[in-house]
C-alpha cells in the first residue's frame, strides 16, 4: 500500500519535497557553528524584542513619523519580489512526465500552492515586524492590519506567478528585459492601488477578492502553458542552489586572480614619524591589514554596523553598545595583529618581546582611532546634537584607547610568563 501511494504525483512532490528541505538542513548543519549563533542570537533577540516594544510604548522616532506610505509599501514589494516557486522536476523526468500531463499538471499545481503559502506566511511576518507603523502612524485597527497582510501575500503570490511564467520562456537579454519593466510596473501598479485602497475596510475587503481572482487566473494560465519543461527544469535548479549558493558564499572563499598592484598604499609612504623598530612593525602591518581585500572589507562591515548598532538605539542602551563594541574591536584588532605576528614574514626578524608588544599597541590603536571618531561621533549626534558629537568622539576614542592598552598590557603578561 506505500508503496502505490509513493508512485502517485502527489506521492512524488511530497517526496521530492521531503529530500530537498532535509538536504537544505544538511547544508545549513555543515556551514554553520550552533554554537556560536546560540551566543548570536539571543542576544540580538533580546535586543529586537526590547526595541520592537519601544515602538508600541515609546514615542516614535523621526525617521518612523515621516516615513510615507507609498514608500513602506515600495520597500515591501522589494520584499514581494524575492523568492520563486518550486515544482520539483528533474532533467531525468522528461521522459516520463512530459508523456502524463496529470503528473505535471499536479506538479505545477502543488508547487505553486506551496509558493502562495509561503508568500503570505513571508508577508504575514512583514506586516507584523511593522505594525507599530501601520497602528501608530497610518491609524489603522489589527482587523485592518489583518487585512492588509492578506492583500500582501495576494499581490506577492501574484507578482511571483507572473514572473515565473516569464522565467521559464526566456533567457539571457530577453529575459532581463522583459522582467525589469514587468517588476517595475507591478511595483508602481501595487503602491498606488494600496495607497487607494487602505483607507476603508470595505476597499481593502474588495481590492483582496480581486487579487485572490487575478490570482486564480494566472494560475490557470500557468498550468496551461505548453513547452516549457527545459523552463521548468532551469528555474527548479537555480531556486534550488539559491540557498546553497548563499551558505557556500559566506563560508567558502572565491578564489581571485593575482594582482601586481594593491588598491590601497601603493606607495612606500611613511605613516608614522618616529622610525623605531616597533613603529616601522606597527606601520608594515597596518599596511598589511588593507592591502589584503578581505580583511579590509570586514574593516568597512564592522564600521558600518558599528556606527548603526550606536545611533540607532535609545539613551542609555547606545552607550552600553558602544562600550560593548570598543572591547570586541580590541579583541578583533588584537587577533589581527597576532595572525600578523606569527606570519613568516616576522619570523625572519628577531625581534625581543617588548619591542614586538608595543608595535601591536601602536598598529591597533592605528585601526581603533577612525572606527572610535566615527562612533563617537555618531552616538553623540544622534544622542545630543552635531556639536556634542565632537566631545563624545573624543570620549569614545579615549576610552578605546585606555581599554587597548590594558588588553596589551595583559596581552603582553601572558606572553613573558
Amino acid at each position: 500500500m506505500e508503496t502505490s501511494r509513493a508512485y502517485t504525483p502527489l506521492g512524488l512532490y511530497r517526496r521530492r519535497r521531503k529530500e530537498h528541505f532535509n538536504e537544505q538542513l544538511k547544508n545549513l548543519k555543515l556551514v554553520v557553528d550552533w554554537t556560536v549563533w546560540v551566543y548570536l542570537l539571543i542576544p540580538g533577540l533580546l535586543y529586537f524584542s526590547g526595541w520592537y516594544v519601544s515602538l508600541w510604548s515609546k514615542p516614535l522616532p523621526s525617521w518612523a513619523t515621516g516615513l510615507t506610505l507609498p514608500t513602506l509599501t515600495g520597500l515591501i514589494d522589494m520584499i514581494m519580489l524575492t523568492g520563486g516557486i518550486l515544482i520539483f522536476v528533474e532533467e531525468a523526468d522528461v521522459l516520463f512526465l512530459k508523456s502524463r500531463s496529470l503528473w505535471m499538471r499536479t506538479l505545477m499545481r502543488q508547487g505553486i500552492y506551496r509558493a502562495c503559502l509561503q508568500h503570505l506566511g513571508k508577508m504575514i511576518a512583514i506586516t507584523a515586524l511593522t505594525s507599530p507603523l501601520w497602528s501608530r502612524v497610518y491609524n489603522m485597527s489589527f482587523i485592518h492590519i489583518a487585512l492588509i497582510a492578506i492583500w500582501f501575500g495576494a499581490v506577492a503570490s501574484f507578482q511571483v506567478i507572473v514572473l515565473h511564467m516569464t522565467k521559464v520562456r526566456y533567457t539571457g537579454w530577453r529575459r532581463w528585459i522583459r522582467l525589469i519593466p514587468l517588476a517595475v510596473a507591478m511595483g508602481i501598479i501595487t503602491i498606488g492601488v494600496t495607497s487607494w485602497l487602505h483607507g476603508h475596510i470595505w476597499t481593502l475587503l474588495a481590492g483582496i477578492v480581486a487579487a485572490i481572482l487575478l490570482l486564480i487566473t494566472v494560475a490557470r494560465m500557468r498550468l496551461e502553458m505548453k513547452g516549457t519543461f527545459e523552463g521548468d527544469v532551469r528555474e527548479d535548479l537555480r531556486e534550488r542552489l539559491k540557498f546553497t549558493a548563499l551558505l557556500l558564499s559566506r563560508s567558502v572563499t572565491r578564489p581571485k586572480a593575482p594582482r601586481t598592484r594593491t588598491i590601497v598604499f601603493r606607495k612606500q609612504r611613511k605613516l608614522l614619524r618616529h622610525r623605531t623598530i616597533s613603529n616601522r612593525t606597527a606601520e608594515t602591518a597596518f599596511k598589511a591589514f588593507f592591502r589584503n581585500s578581505s580583511t579590509m572589507k570586514l574593516y568597512l562591515q564592522l564600521g558600518g554596523l558599528s556606527i548603526a548598532a550606536v545611533a540607532l538605539p535609545p539613551f542609555p542602551v547606545n552607550v552600553i553598545v558602544c562600550g560593548l563594541l570598543v572591547i570586541m574591536l580590541s579583541v578583533l584588532f588584537y587577533r589581527s595583529w597576532e595572525v600578523f605576528a606569527t606570519s613568516d614574514y616576522v619570523q625572519l626578524v628577531s625581534y625581543d618581546s617588548e619591542a614586538l608588544n608595543r608595535a601591536g599597541v601602536t598598529m591597533v590603536r592605528m585601526l581603533f582611532v577612525p572606527l572610535g571618531i566615527l562612533m563617537g561621533f555618531s552616538l553623540g549626534a544622534a544622542w545630543l546634537g552635531w556639536l556634542e558629537g565632537i566631545v563624545t568622539a573624543a570620549a569614545v576614542v579615549a576610552f578605546g584607547l585606555f581599554v587597548l592598552s590594558i588588553t596589551g598590557w595583559i596581552r603582553y603578561i601572558r606572553s613573558v610568563s
